[in-house]
């Protein structure tokens, strides 16, 4: 009897460990949809601000591109990179825009809530 107590507690924990296995991976794929990469070749490409988030957190985009900044928050968010561009506060549902005639790499952050950020690569 024993030993069937044994081997019933060790297949019990290696089906609990599979389980704790799957959602780990499953939660590490929507991680990675958090930080998706988006390419754009036309003359207008969108972020979305979502869930506290810029969506996609990296954007590569042609030179000239104009990038509209889409707030789907319930608050204010301020897209803006030192020197580049500052969108000014976005309220909730409102968009803004900006023109990247500069090729680079430009990472940005909301300047409200500077733990949210996001980049945005013009192709030469």
């Amino acid at each position: 009897m024993r030993l069937d107590t044994a081997r019933s507690r060790r297949s019990a924990s290696a089906i609990a460990l599979l389980g704790v296995v799957a959602l780990l991976a499953a939660g590490q794929a929507s991680a990675g949809g958090d930080h998706p990469t988006a390419r754009r070749s036309g003359p207008h490409a969108t972020v979305a601000i979502s869930e506290f988030k810029f969506k996609p957190f990296k954007l590569t985009v042609a030179r000239g591109a104009r990038v509209t900044f889409s707030n789907r928050d319930s608050v204010a968010h301020e897209p803006s990179k030192a020197g580049s561009f500052d969108t000014g506060a976005i309220a909730p549902g409102k968009s803004k825009s900006v023109r990247l005639a500069k090729p680079g790499t430009y990472r940005y952050v909301c300047s409200i809530h500077p733990f949210m950020h996001g980049k945005i690569i013009v192709r030469k």
